[in-house]
């Protein structure tokens, strides 16, 4: 009976202890390491830049996973060989998991898992994550973040796995003071042509001693010694564009596939669109004879108003006419009287002054004569001129004299 009773009291606080730490590890996720997936690889980034991984192909389709064996040592830091799917290079850094490349920056600290960047502050930190931004106080702590990793991580989900991730072991790991990868470029592989080396090099592959950062190379085999310095500005924006590119295609992946499904739907809803008007116009039949009597008889009518209206239009169109040409004849017949009546008057006045007008124009043309010689004639001779016109008026008036005693002397003698 005792047994019993201990085996039941050691069984409730282990479920406790695990509640417990199911309870506590979402709140201080992300003090220790930085967990996220990224195609089928789940990271747990440390804040002094390095990492561990668990590789599953499973999430690939969902983040869920339930594992059989708990207690087995499933991340790569725990001794878990990952050797099939990673490829090394000459330092024994990570390069590749599957189709997940990884970089590093000069220190070995890594810089880039898949499309996600992760970037340092100035004390060496982990200063973001993706778009996960790390605030730290003045004691180089944790405070707090914002923000999440990216669409696909958008916060941290607890796992039974996650208590298992490490950090490496100091005399395997990567990260060193010195920037012993500045001039050094690794190669990679895809992942078919990793698996056929792999498959066809076994044995020295995986025997295969690495160099340490603290020590001097003698010759490189899975990478090359760069003349110049790597700029990892422009590996940045490089990476940048490239994670950009992807999210677009994603994006528009997912949208297609949206616009496929809502495609199917729309054709799923006119189909039943159509069913129910098939049946709806059976049922409608019968009301729509009735309807189409009513809105013939309302044309009719309608018609009818119309021709009515045009009618009395017309009507009142030409009454408007008639009045406007009356009108014009009448202005036509007093403007034609007017006009005779002052023809006639210029005529009358025409005949009546025609002698005076003779005789006025006869002295005028005299003068504009006398004014002419007047004018021809210069300045000396004006009084020899004078005197003569004068001689010849006084000559003529006693010539006109004597003819006129003459005639008058004729007439007496006839009459005696």
């Amino acid at each position: 009976m005792k047994n019993i009773v201990l085996i039941f009291s050691l069984l409730f606080f282990g479920i406790s202890a695990s509640a417990s730490e199911a309870i506590e590890l979402p709140r201080n996720a992300y003090t220790d390491s930085f967990i996220f997936i990224e195609d089928g690889v789940e990271f747990a980034i440390y804040p002094n830049g390095e990492f561990d991984f668990y590789f599953n192909p499973n999430f690939r389709r969902t983040n869920v996973v339930n594992i059989s064996t708990p207690h087995v040592n499933i991340s790569y830091n725990s001794g878990y060989n990952y050797d099939p799917y990673v490829q090394y290079d000459d330092y024994g850094a990570v390069i590749q998991v599957e189709n997940v490349p990884i970089y590093y920056d000069y220190y070995g600290r890594i810089i880039q898992a898949g499309n996600v960047l992760i970037d340092y502050n100035r004390n060496g930190r982990v200063a973001r994550v993706g778009n996960l931004y790390v605030r730290y106080n003045r004691f180089n702590q944790f405070a707090h973040f914002s923000g999440y990793i990216n669409s696909y991580n958008r916060h941290y989900v607890y796992r039974p796995w996650h208590r298992y991730y490490t950090r490496p072991h100091s005399h395997v790991s990567i990260v060193f003071n010195r920037p012993y990868r500045a001039y050094y470029q690794p190669n990679r592989l895809s992942y078919v042509q990793h698996n056929t080396y792999y498959t066809n090099n076994y044995n020295t592959y995986v025997n295969k001693n690495f160099y340490r950062p603290d020590q001097k190379v003698v010759s490189y085999n899975n990478g090359r010694r760069t003349a110049e310095k790597r700029d990892l500005q422009k590996i940045n924006t490089r990476r940048s564009s490239q994670v950009v590119s992807k999210n677009n295609t994603r994006r528009s992946a997912q949208s297609s596939s949206r616009s496929s499904a809502s495609d199917n739907q729309k054709a799923i809803i006119s189909r039943r669109q159509s069913s129910s008007n098939s049946a709806g116009k059976a049922i409608r039949s019968g009301n729509t004879r009735n309807s189409d009597a009513r809105v013939t008889n309302e044309r009719t009518r309608t018609r009818v108003n119309t021709q009515t209206t045009g009618n009395r239009t017309q009507a009142r169109k030409a009454q408007v006419r008639e009045s406007r040409n009356s009108r014009i004849q009448n202005n036509s017949q007093r403007s034609s009287a007017v006009k005779k009546q002052a023809t006639q008057q210029r005529r009358s006045n025409v005949t009546r002054s025609t002698p005076t007008n003779r005789n006025t124009t006869a002295r005028s043309s005299s003068r504009r004569s006398n004014t002419k010689v007047q004018s021809r004639t210069p300045a000396s001779r004006k009084p020899a001129a004078v005197k003569a016109q004068r001689n010849t008026r006084s000559g003529a008036v006693i010539g006109k004299s004597s003819t006129r005693n003459n005639t008058s002397a004729r007439k007496v003698r006839g009459r005696g």
